[in-house]
C-alpha cells in the first residue's frame, strides 16, 4: 500500500461512504447447483458449464468499480429477458472486459470472434473442410454457441462488411438459421414443440436442430461517426439492445491503480491520469478545434495499466516519456498540446532524456526464466544506477548485442532503455522513417534480451486470416490450417516483429486486439491461445491436463512471448515536393489504444557522423561533413519540397554512400548526390531547391567535369577480369547456368558505359541495384549487356498492378487435388549465385514490393508455403525442409519508370529507393545516340540520324515539360532506323508514322509533333510534289563591257609601320540562350533550308554577319552576327541549337545618338572574329570560345578619336574597314591615306600609307593586292613591296567605271565559266584568274585576266539590269558572292506596293537565270527596330549557301547553288519516299456502298449503345447523313465516347455538293441554337474563338497534364469475395471444398465510412491573364477547385471566379474577361499584391508585412507568384528576393504552361 496516509484515509472513507451491492458471487470459477447471483436486485441462476475451459478466466477484479457492476446489472437484465446485448463506447478493452467479466461471473462458455471487413459467412456459419476425400461441414462459432449454449461476442461490429451481419438476422430475432449442410436450427420453444408432437427421429428427418436457450450474442461497437467504419444496418440494430460503456470515471480508475499498484505514489498515478482525461477532454473537441482531427476521442486510459506496471518495476522511468508512448502526440500532430497538458499538472517536459540507461540484462539469481537490468546513470556511468526485472532468455544473451549493424550511441541507448521499460508491462511499437535504425534496435533488444527474432512482413492485402493461420492441403488431398509466424512466436516465447503495421488495413491490425491486451486469441480452425496464467485457471477449473487441453485445440502462450509493431509516421511527403497521395492516418484512436508507441527520430548529427565512421572508416572526413550538414539541413527545413528530399538521405543512404566514397575516393559527391536522389527526375521547382541546398553546404559540380565533360569509357575483358572504366571485378566462373546468362544485341556508346560502370562500383560493394529512367531509354539492355560482361545468370521477374506478395515468392497451383507451391524467379534466384532482375517495378503496389525491404536488409521473411527465407548463416538453426538459405552472392537489380509527371506510376523510388543503389537511366546524349544508331542503321545517311536525333530530342524535353504526355524513347528511334536500313526507298516521311500513328486522332498534340518533326527537317505528311522553289527569269546575256590595263604610269605612296599594341584580353559579360531552330523544308521543298530568331532586346538591331571555321573542328562552321544597340556578337555553330552573346558595348568608347555604333565583321582562324567599330575606329579580337577580348590599336586611333568626345551634332565620316584573305584595309572615304593590316602571321602587321590622292573605295585582289579607287583614276597597290616608297600603278578603265561596289576574291570555275559567257568569248586564262563583280547599273559582270599585272588586260563581261532589281527595290548591302556556283545574291528591300518586303534577288550567271525570293521580317509582335528594314549576307563553307540575317535578328540558311539545290532535292526525296502515293496492286478499303441523303441529327440511344455505320442514331460512327464521327454527309461532329470507325477518304471527299451545303447550314443552325442557350452573340463566340486562338496550344499543354493527374487517382482496385470474376490464387483451397465467394473482380472499392474524406485540390490564382487556365481546367471541377481572385489600385479582391460556381460555357468565361478588361481600363493606380496575396492564404495566423515571409507564413499552403511581364529587370530581382522556387518570371504566353506544370506537379501530386 502506499506510504502517504492521507490518501489511504480517503480511499478508506470512500469504501465506507459507498452503498453495498448485493452480490452473492463474485466468481465464476466453479459453480453448484442451485447457486444464484444477484448484482442490484437483479437475480439469475447460475449452472455448471459444460466445458469450464471455456469460460473465461480472471476478467474479474475485486472489487469491481461501481460502473462496471451498473453494466454487468443492466447486462444481467438483458440476459433474464432473452435480448442479445450491444455494447458501443471509444475504443479499448473496456466493452470487451465487460462481456467476459459476465461470461466469467455467469460461468458461461465463450465463442468470441474479431470482425474485420475480410470476414465472411463461412466465417460466422460454416466452413467446408475435406477430410479423407470427403468434403465436411464445420460448425464455426455463431452455430457453436447457439447449439451449445454460449455466450457469442462479435467484436469490431463496424469492421464487417454490410453484405456480412445479416445473415445473423434470423438467428438474432427467432433463433433460426439454415446451415449449409442441411441443417436447420430453431428456436428452443418450437423445438421443444416439435418434439412433442412428431418424436425426435422424425426432427433428425428433418434435419432439426435445437437452439439453445441461453444463447446470447454480445456485439461490440464503436460509434460510427466519429470513428471509421460501417455504420449499423437498421435490422441488424434493431435485434439488440444498446449501452454505452464510457471510460471509467477517473476516481475509480484512481482507486484501481492504486489498489493493484501499491508501489507507485499515488500522487504520481493522480498526475498521470489526470493528464490522460487532460488529452482525452481535447481531443474530444468538434473538428473546428486547433487540434488534427483524429476520428474520434483518444482514450489513452488503457495504457495507465501499463504506466502503472513500468513505474511498479522501475520507479526512475520518467513519466512524460510513459504518457507519450500512450498518447505519441509528436506523431499525430498535438505534439503542443501535449506539453500544455504536462505543464499544467507540473511534470517534466518532453522530449526529456533519461537519467539512467540501460547497461546490460545478467540472469536472475532468484528468478532464472527472469533478467536483471542494471541501470547507470548518464553523467556519471560508473556510479551505481538501480535495476529493474525484464522477461528475457537468460541462456540465449549476446552480450555484444546486433551483432555488426549496431553501434552504440546515446540517443539509441536512451531509446533502447525506453524499449526495455515497455517490454516489462507487455509489447509496443516503434514509429519512425525509412532507415531511421528501427530494424537494427530492434535486433539490438532481441539480443539484449536472448529473444529469438520472428519477422513478419505486412503488407496491405494481407487478411487477418492470414497473419494467424494460412490454409493448405496434406498430401493425401485434405484441408489444414498452419500456424502463422505470429502464433508459432506466441507458444515458443519468440518475438514476433510486425514490419509494417502502417501498412496494414486497419480492422486487420485490430483483429490482434485480444493477443495484444489479454493474451487471448481464437484462430479460424477453433483453436484457442490464452495465456499463461488463465491457462492455469482453466486447467484447474476443468481439472484437465495439458494433453487434454491440447486435445480440445487450447495451447498456452509462452509468457515471455512479445509483439513489436514497426511502422512509419503517418504523415508521408512525397519527393515530388507536396504531401503524398498515398497519405493515410493509420494512427486512429483504436490502434493508439493497442500499443505503448516510440518515436525514433534521425540520429544528431555527431552521433550519426559516429555510425558512419564506425561502420566505413576511411570515408574523407570532408566529405563526410559536407555530406551530414545537408543532410541535416534538409531535414530541419521548413521547405516541405526539401523536407520530401531528406527521406531519400536516411542513414541507412548516407552508409551506402559513405561506402561508395570510400572505395572511390576520387567520386563527385554532386554527381553521387545528385543519383542518390534522382535530381534528374525531380520537378523543376524540386531540383532548383536541391541545388541551391547543395551550394549552400559547398558541394559543388566537379571544376574538371564542368570543363572537359565526361571522360569517354571503355570496357576490356582480360582472363578472368572485367574493367570498365576505371573499376575492375572478377567474372564469375561458375558455368552451371550458362543458358540463364543474357546474351542480347547490344551496341555499346559513351551513356550506356558510364552506367553501367557506376553500377559496377556498387555491385562491386555489394549492393543491391535500382536503375530509373523513362520507357524505351535502354534500362534493360543496360542490365542485360551487364550481366553478360560479368558472365552472370538471370532471373527475370516482371511486376504489373495485379502482382502481389504471394506471386512474388511464390505461385500457388491444384495438382490432383493437392495445392503445391511452385518457386517464382526470385526464390530460385535468392538460393544461388544469381541476379534477380526485377522489371517494371513500379506498377506493382509499393505494399506489394516492400517485401524487397526485409530481403535486401536481413534475408528473412516467410513463404506461403511456411518455409523460412534466412541468410545462409541462420540455415543451421533450422531444419533443411523448412529454410531456404539466400546464397551470399545474390544480388538484385531493379528497373522502374521515372517517378512524377507524366508517368504518375507508384512511386517505387520514395518508398524502396534508400535500400538500393539508385542509378538514374537518361536518354543517350546526342553522341551516344548517333553512336549507337549508326551501328543499328550503317546504310542510313548521317544527316538522316541527326534529323531523328534533334527531333526526338526535342520531344523528350517538351514531354519533361509537359508540353506532350507521352515521353518519346530511343526506342522508337531504333525502329525507325531498323526500318530504314531494310527499306531504304520508304523514305523517313512515311517511316516515322510508325511511331506517330498512336497521336493520329489528337488532332492538336499531332499538330504539335508533326511541327516539330518539320522543324527539324522531318518530312511527315509531305509530298515529292511539294516543291516550291524560285521561279526562275531569263538573264540578259553576258556582253563585253570593256577592258582594264595596268600601265607603268603611276604615283608613289609613303609607307609608314604603325606599331601595334595589344591590350587584354579581358573576359567578356557572356549569356547562352537557346534558340527555336526551325529546319523548313518539313512540308515542302524550297530554297530556305533553316531558320530561327535570335534572342535580341527589343531595341538590337543586326549591323554585320560573318561565318568561320571552328578552330578545334574544320568541319563546323561558327555563325557571327554583330549586333548594336547595344553591341554584342551572337556566335554558335551552324546547326547549333543554342547560340551565346558576349556583350562587348563595355570595350567601345562612348557613341551619341549621331555617332551610332557602324560595325564589321572579319573571321580568322583558330576562331577568333575582328570586330571594327567604323565610328570610332576601334578594332577587336574577340575570341568567342574562350570570352576572351582582346583591343587592337595603333597611334592613329587617338588621332581618329578627336573631334567625337563632344556630343555636337557634326556628323563625323566613319572609318571603312574592307577585309580581304588575311588582310584588311581601313580608310576614310574622302582622305589620301590607309591603313593595311597583314593577319597572316600570328604577330599582326600595321603599315600606313599616306596617299597622293584621296580613296572613293578599295577593293582586294588578293592577300596583297588591292585595287584603290580615287576620283578619277584606280591603282593596283601591291604590299609586298619593301621601303619607305610604295609605287602604285595606275589602271586604265576602258570604258571608265566610276564605282565597282564589290569584287570576289575566288574566281570562277573553268566549266562555269564557260557556260556563263557566249560563244566565242571565252577567254584563254585558268578559271581561278577570273573575278565576279557588282557594279552601278549592272546585275551581273565577269572579270578575267587577274592576276593585274603590267600590260596584262582584264576583259569585262555584264549584263545591265533592265529593272530586274525592280524600279522600287533598294539595295540595302553589297551583294555576296558563290565563286563555286557562279552566283551573284543581291540583297533588296522594295518600298512600293501596299507594304514593304525584304528579299534576295539569285543572279545565276552558268545559266543565265535570275530568280526572286521575298523572305519575311521574323519582327516580333508590337516591336519597333530603331533602324532601316535590310538583310545582311555571308557566304558559306559549302559553296553554295548563304547566311542571310535580317535587321531584327531573323536569321536564315539558304540553299541558292543550281548544283548544291539538285543534291538536297534529291535527299529531300528520298526522305519523302518516292513512289508512295503510288496505287498498289491489292487494297482493303471500306466503303459503305450507301449514299447520302439528307443530314440530320438522328435518334438519341437511351442505352448509348455504340453504332456502326447506318444513318439512324446520333452519336454513331463510320456511318452517313447523322450527327457522329468518322462517317460522311452529317450535319456536325458527334461524340458518343464510342471507338471510332472511319469510312475512307475517298468516300468522305465523294459527297454531293448539295449534301454537304445542307450539312454545313444544319451545323451552323445548331450553332446559333447553342449560342441562345448560353446568351452569347455571334460576335461574341468569334471574339472568344480568337482570344482562345492565341492560347489553344497552352491549353492543351494544361489538359494533358491535368487529365493524368486525375487518371492516376481514378484506377479501379480488386474487390474480393466474389462469386464471379477472376480466380483468387488466395482462395484455392476454398474453391477445392466447393464455396463460391472464391473470385475476384476489379472496381472502385468505395471509402471506409468516417474514413478521411478526400477533397479537391484547391487551386486558388490571383492573377491577372486567365483565359488559359480558365479553358484548361473546365471539367476538372472534380479534381480540382478553382478560384481566381484579381487585384488592382481600388480594391484588393476582385472576385472573378468561384470553386462555388464554376464557369460552365464559353459565354461565362467571356464575361470574366470582360470584367477582367473593364477593371484594367477604369481602376485606379496602385499596388495590392501583399494584401491580396494574405488574402488568398486563408489560414496564415498572422499579419505579415513582409511579402517573403507571407509566402511561406502556413506550411499547409503552397504560394507562388508567377511575374507576367516587367519593366526592365524589376520581375527578376523580386524572384531572386523570394523564397527559392515560389516565384517565376514570365515574359512570354506559351511559358506559362510550364510554369503551371512545375507548380502543380511539385504540389499536387
Amino acid at each position: 500500500m502506499s506510504d502517504d496516509p492521507a490518501a489511504r484515509r480517503v480511499v478508506q472513507l470512500r469504501r465506507v461512504l459507498t452503498p453495498s451491492v448485493s452480490l452473492f458471487k463474485t466468481s465464476g470459477l466453479s459453480t453448484q447447483p442451485d447457486e444464484w447471483l444477484s448484482i442490484g436486485g437483479v437475480r439469475i441462476k447460475l449452472e455448471p458449464p459444460k466445458h469450464p475451459e471455456l469460460v473465461p478466466r480472471l476478467y474479474v477484479k475485486t472489487p469491481p468499480s461501481q460502473t462496471v457492476l451498473r453494466h454487468l446489472q443492466w447486462m444481467l437484465q438483458k440476459d433474464a429477458l432473452g435480448q442479445d446485448m450491444f455494447l458501443i463506447g471509444p475504443p479499448g478493452s473496456l466493452r470487451r472486459h465487460l462481456a467476459l467479466h459476465f461470461c466469467e461471473l455467469t460461468g458461461r462458455e465463450l465463442e468470441y470472434v474479431a470482425l474485420s471487413r475480410d470476414t465472411t459467412e463461412t466465417d460466422l456459419k460454416q466452413r467446408r473442410e475435406i477430410a479423407g476425400g470427403t468434403v465436411r461441414y464445420l460448425d464455426q462459432c455463431s452455430v457453436r454457441a447457439a447449439l451449445e449454449g454460449r455466450v457469442l461476442v462479435l467484436d469490431g461490429i463496424e469492421k464487417a462488411e454490410r453484405n456480412v451481419l445479416p445473415v445473423l438476422n434470423n438467428l438474432l430475432e427467432n433463433r433460426e438459421m439454415q446451415l449449409e449442410d442441411g441443417r436447420l436450427i430453431v428456436a428452443p420453444q418450437r423445438y421443444d414443440k416439435l418434439l412433442k408432437e412428431h418424436g425426435k427421429d422424425e426432427l433428425d428427418r428433418w434435419r432439426l436442430v435445437r437452439a439453445s436457450e441461453k444463447f446470447r450474442v454480445i456485439a461490440l461497437g464503436l460509434p460510427v461517426p466519429p470513428y471509421k467504419g460501417n455504420p449499423l444496418d437498421p435490422p441488424l440494430r434493431s435485434r439488440f439492445q444498446a449501452r454505452i460503456v464510457q471510460p471509467l470515471p477517473f476516481q475509480e480508475q484512481l482507486d484501481e491503480l492504486i489498489h493493484e499498484f501499491a508501489k507507485v505514489p499515488p500522487k504520481t498515478l493522480s498526475a498521470a491520469l489526470s493528464v490522460s482525461a487532460a488529452l482525452h477532454t481535447l481531443s474530444s473537441l468538434p473538428s473546428d478545434s486547433p487540434l488534427p482531427s483524429l476520428n474520434g476521442p483518444v482514450n489513452t486510459y488503457e495504457h495507465m495499466q501499463t504506466i502503472a506496471a513500468i513505474l511498479d518495476r522501475n520507479p526512475n522511468a520518467m513519466l512524460s516519456d510513459l504518457l507519450h508512448s500512450a498518447y505519441p502526440a509528436e506523431l499525430i500532430g498535438t505534439l503542443d498540446a501535449f506539453k500544455d497538458a504536462l505543464s499544467r499538472f507540473s511534470l517534466p517536459g518532453y522530449p526529456s532524456s533519461s537519467m539512467f540507461f540501460v547497461e546490460g540484462c545478467v540472469p536472475s539469481n532468484n528468478n532464472r526464466s527472469e533478467l536483471i537490468a542494471t541501470l547507470a546513470p548518464q553523467e556519471a556511468p560508473s556510479a551505481p544506477g538501480g535495476c529493474f526485472s525484464v522477461a528475457g532468455w537468460a541462456e540465449r544473451i549476446n552480450h555484444t548485442g546486433g551483432g555488426d549493424s549496431y553501434v552504440p550511441t546515446s540517443y539509441h541507448d536512451d531509446l533502447l532503455t525506453k524499449l526495455l521499460q515497455s517490454h516489462t508491462a507487455g509489447d509496443f511499437c516503434l514509429i519512425g522513417g525509412r532507415g531511421s535504425g528501427k530494424t537494427s534496435l530492434v535486433n539490438r533488444f532481441a539480443s539484449i534480451l536472448g529473444y529469438h527474432v520472428e519477422p513478419i512482413v505486412l503488407y496491405q492485402d494481407m487478411t487477418s486470416r492470414e497473419l494467424l493461420q494460412q490454409r493448405t492441403t496434406l498430401s493425401n488431398g485434405d484441408t489444414a490450417w498452419r500456424e502463422s509466424p505470429l502464433i508459432l512466436a506466441a507458444r515458443q516465447g519468440s518475438i514476433a516483429v510486425l514490419d509494417g503495421v502502417h501498412r496494414l488495413e486497419s480492422s486487420t491490425l485490430s483483429a490482434l486486439q485480444r493477443l495484444i491486451q489479454d493474451r487471448e486469441i481464437s484462430l479460424m480452425d477453433g483453436t484457442r491461445l490464452v495465456g499463461e496464467e488463465r491457462y492455469q485457471k482453466a486447467m484447474e477449473a476443468s481439472g484437465l491436463t495439458p494433453e487434454s487441453m491440447a486435445e480440445r485445440s487450447i495451447h498456452k502462450i509462452h509468457p515471455k512471448f512479445r509483439v513489436i509493431g514497426i511502422g512509419e509516421p503517418q504523415r508521408q511527403t512525397s519527393r515530388m515536393g507536396g504531401v503524398s497521395s498515398a497519405q493515410t492516418s493509420w494512427l486512429h484512436p483504436e490502434l493508439l489504444s493497442l500499443f505503448p508507441y516510440h518515436h525514433v527520430k534521425p540520429l544528431p548529427r555527431e552521433e550519426e557522423r559516429k555510425v558512419i565512421l564506425s561502420k566505413v572508416p576511411g570515408v574523407s572526413a570532408h566529405k563526410l561533413d559536407q555530406l551530414l550538414q545537408l543532410t541535416h539541413k534538409l531535414r530541419s527545413t521548413s521547405n516541405s519540397m526539401l523536407q520530401s528530399l531528406a527521406a531519400s538521405l536516411s542513414t541507412r543512404q548516407l552508409v551506402r554512400v559513405a561506402r561508395r566514397l570510400a572505395a572511390y575516393p576520387n567520386e563527385d559527391l554532386y554527381q553521387t548526390l545528385s543519383k542518390v536522389c534522382l535530381v534528374r527526375f525531380l520537378p523543376q521547382l524540386v531540383k532548383a531547391s536541391f541545388v541551391d541546398a547543395l551550394a549552400e553546404v559547398g558541394i559543388k559540380p566537379s571544376a574538371v567535369l564542368l570543363e572537359n565533360g565526361y571522360r569517354p569509357v571503355v570496357y576490356e575483358r582480360k582472363g578472368n577480369q572485367l574493367q570498365i572504366g576505371s573499376v575492375k571485378m572478377t567474372i564469375n566462373g561458375d558455368h552451371q547456368a550458362a543458358a540463364l546468362i543474357p546474351d542480347v544485341l547490344f551496341f555499346d556508346n559513351q551513356q550506356h558505359l558510364r552506367v553501367m560502370e557506376d553500377m559496377l562500383k556498387d555491385f562491386k560493394l555489394g549492393e543491391h541495384l535500382l536503375l530509373v529512367g523513362n520507357q524505351g531509354v535502354g534500362k534493360n539492355k543496360i542490365v542485360d549487356r551487364f550481366l553478360h560482361l560479368l558472365n552472370l545468370p538471370r532471373e527475370y521477374l516482371q511486376l504489373h498492378r495485379d502482382s502481389t506478395v504471394q506471386t512474388l515468392t511464390l505461385q500457388p497451383s491444384v495438382q490432383d487435388g493437392v495445392v503445391v507451391y511452385q518457386e517464382s524467379p526470385l526464390v530460385r534466384a535468392l538460393k544461388s549465385n544469381m541476379v534477380l532482375v526485377i522489371d517494371e517495378a513500379d506498377k506493382a503496389p509499393t505494399h506489394v514490393t516492400c517485401i524487397l525491404k526485409n530481403l535486401v536488409e536481413g534475408g528473412e521473411f516467410t513463404l506461403a508455403d511456411g518455409r523460412r527465407v534466412v541468410p545462409a548463416s541462420k540455415a543451421c538453426e533450422y531444419p533443411a525442409s523448412e529454410v531456404v538459405p539466400v546464397h551470399p552472392q545474390f544480388r538484385m537489380i531493379v528497373l522502374a519508370n521515372r517517378p512524377g509527371f507524366p508517368f504518375l506510376g507508384n512511386d517505387f523510388f520514395a518508398a524502396l529507393g534508400d535500400i538500393f543503389s539508385c542509378h538514374a537511366v537518361d536518354n543517350p546524349d546526342v553522341d551516344s545516340e548517333m553512336a549507337m544508331l549508326r551501328q543499328y542503321g550503317p546504310g542510313v545517311p548521317d544527316a538522316t540520324l541527326k534529323k531523328l536525333v534533334s527531333a526526338f530530342g526535342e520531344l523528350r524535353s517538351m514531354a519533361d515539360d509537359g508540353l506532350i504526355s507521352y515521353p518519346y524513347s530511343t526506342r522508337e528511334v531504333v525502329s525507325v532506323v531498323k526500318h530504314l536500313q531494310e527499306f531504304p526507298g520508304e523514305g523517313l516521311g512515311k517511316v516515322v508514322h510508325n511511331v506517330f500513328d498512336f497521336d493520329s486522332y489528337h488532332p492538336e498534340l499531332l499538330d504539335l509533333v508533326v511541327k516539330t518533326l518539320h522543324k527539324h527537317g522531318i518530312p511527315i505528311g509531305a509530298s515529292s510534289t511539294n516543291v516550291t522553289l524560285a521561279p526562275e527569269h531569263t538573264l540578259p546575256p553576258l556582253h563585253s563591257s570593256g577592258q582594264w590595263t595596268v600601265g607603268s604610269r603611276g604615283v608613289n605612296a609613303k609607307l609608314i609601320p604603325i606599331p601595334i599594341n595589344i591590350k587584354g584580353p579581358n573576359l567578356a559579360h557572356t549569356e547562352v540562350y537557346p534558340v527555336e531552330r526551325s529546319e523548313v523544308r518539313g512540308w515542302s521543298f524550297s530554297e530556305l533550308k533553316s531558320f530561327w530568331r535570335l534572342p535580341m532586346h527589343e531595341t538590337n538591331y543586326v549591323e554585320c554577319v560573318g561565318a568561320g571555321l571552328s578552330p578545334s573542328d574544320h568541319h563546323t562552321q561558327w555563325l557571327h552576327v554583330a549586333t548594336a544597340n547595344p553591341v554584342s556578337l551572337y556566335s554558335m555553330p551552324e546547326l547549333g541549337t543554342s547560340v551565346q552573346c558576349l556583350h562587348l558595348s563595355s570595350f567601345l568608347p562612348f557613341t551619341n545618338r549621331w555617332n551610332k555604333p557602324k560595325l564589321k565583321l572579319m573571321c580568322l582562324d583558330e576562331g577568333k572574329v575582328l570586330v571594327h567599330e567604323a565610328m570610332s575606329d576601334t578594332l577587336l579580337m574577340v575570341d568567342h570560345a574562350s570570352k576572351e577580348v582582346f583591343r587592337i590599336s595603333t597611334d592613329s586611333v587617338g588621332a581618329a578619336m578627336k573631334g567625337m568626345i563632344g556630343l555636337s551634332p557634326r556628323k563625323e565620316v566613319p572609318f571603312s574597314f574592307i577585309a580581304g584573305l588575311n588582310s584588311a584595309v581601313i580608310f576614310q572615304v574622302g582622305s589620301a591615306s590607309l591603313k593595311w593590316l597583314g593577319l597572316l602571321e600570328h604577330t599582326p602587321l600595321a603599315v600606313s600609307v599616306v596617299l597622293p590622292f584621296s580613296l572613293t573605295n578599295v577593293l582586294p585582289l588578293s592577300s596583297t593586292q588591292w585595287i584603290l579607287q580615287g576620283p578619277e583614276t584606280s591603282y593596283v597597290m601591291n604590299c609586298t613591296e619593301k621601303g619607305p616608297n610604295l609605287h602604285l600603278s595606275e589602271v586604265t578603265m576602258d570604258p571608265p567605271l566610276k564605282r565597282i561596289t564589290s569584287l570576289s576574291c575566288d574566281g570562277l570555275p573553268a566549266h562555269l565559266l564557260q557556260l556563263s559567257l557566249n560563244a566565242g568569248q571565252e577567254p584563254a586564262v585558268q578559271s581561278g584568274h577570273s573575278r565576279l563583280m557588282a557594279a552601278p547599273g549592272i546585275i551581273g559582270a565577269i572579270a578575267t585576266g587577274f592576276p593585274l599585272a603590267n600590260g596584262s588586260p582584264v576583259s569585262l563581261f555584264s549584263a545591265s539590269d533592265r529593272g530586274i532589281l525592280g524600279a522600287s527595290s533598294e539595295v540595302t548591302a553589297p551583294p555576296t558572292f558563290l565563286p563555286s556556283e557562279g552566283e551573284v545574291v543581291y540583297p533588296h528591300h522594295d518600298v512600293g506596293g501596299a507594304s514593304e518586303e525584304l528579299g534576295v534577288t539569285i543572279v545565276d550567271l552558268p545559266r543565265h537565270t535570275y530568280r526572286r525570293i521575298s523572305l519575311p521580317v521574323a519582327l516580333q509582335d508590337g516591336t519597333l527596330h530603331p533602324c532601316k528594314p535590310c538583310l545582311h549576307l555571308c557566304p558559306l563553307q559549302d559553296g553554295g549557301s548563304i547566311l542571310v540575317v535580317d535587321h531584327c535578328g531573323g536569321v536564315r540558311i539558304m540553299e541558292t547553288g543550281y548544283h548544291l539545290l539538285q543534291k538536297s532535292l534529291g535527299e529531300w526525296h528520298t526522305l519523302v519516299g518516292e513512289g508512295g502515293d503510288l496505287p498498289l496492286r491489292v487494297s482493303y478499303e471500306r466503303d459503305s456502298g450507301m449514299d447520302v441523303t439528307n443530314p440530320k441529327h438522328g435518334k438519341v440511344d437511351p442505352n448509348n449503345a455504340p453504332h456502326v455505320g447506318g444513318n439512324t442514331w446520333a452519336g454513331g460512327t463510320g456511318g452517313r447523313d447523322t450527327a457522329g464521327l468518322g462517317g460522311k454527309g452529317g450535319p456536325y461532329r458527334l461524340d458518343a465516347g464510342h471507338s471510332v470507325y472511319q469510312l475512307s477518304d475517298a468516300e468522305k471527299a465523294a459527297v454531293p455538293e448539295e449534301v454537304k451545303r445542307a450539312a454545313r447550314e444544319m451545323g451552323q443552325k445548331a450553332f446559333k441554337e447553342r449560342l441562345r442557350e448560353i446568351e452569347m452573340s455571334e460576335f461574341d463566340a468569334t471574339l472568344y474563338q480568337k482570344m482562345l486562338a492565341k492560347v489553344q496550344r497552352q491549353v492543351q499543354t494544361l489538359r494533358v497534364m491535368l487529365e493524368t493527374l486525375e487518371s492516376k487517382s481514378s484506377e479501379r482496385q480488386w474487390i474480393r469475395h466474389q462469386t464471379s470474376g477472376d480466380l483468387d490464387d488466395r482462395k484455392l483451397i476454398e474453391g477445392l471444398t466447393g464455396e463460391k465467394a472464391i473470385f475476384k473482380r476489379r472496381g472502385e472499392r468505395a471509402p471506409e465510412l468516417g474514413a478521411e474524406k478526400l477533397y479537391p485540390k484547391h487551386v486558388r490564382l490571383v492573377v491577372d491573364a486567365v483565359l488559359m487556365v480558365m479553358e484548361a481546367f473546365d471539367k476538372h471541377q472534380k479534381t480540382f477547385r478553382l478560384d481566381i481572385y484579381g487585384h488592382s489600385g481600388d480594391e484588393i479582391e476582385i472576385p472573378f471566379v468561384s470553386s462555388s460556381r464554376p464557369l460552365t460555357n464559353n459565354k461565362e468565361r467571356l464575361d470574366t474577361l470582360k470584367k477582367m478588361a473593364a477593371h484594367t481600363q477604369f481602376s485606379a493606380a496602385g499596388d495590392h499584391t501583399v494584401e491580396a496575396t494574405r488574402l488568398a492564404i486563408k489560414e496564415a495566423s498572422k499579419v505579415q508585412k513582409d511579402f517573403a515571409v507571407l509566402m511561406t507564413s502556413n506550411p499547409n499552403v503552397n504560394v507562388f507568384a508567377i511575374f507576367i511581364g516587367s519593366l526592365g529587370d524589376q520581375a527578376k530581382k523580386l524572384k531572386e528576393a523570394l523564397p527559392a522556387g515560389r516565384a517565376f518570371v514570365c515574359l512570354d504566353n506559351k511559358d506559362l504552361p510550364q510554369i503551371l506544370q512545375q507548380i502543380l506537379t511539385s504540389t499536387l501530386l
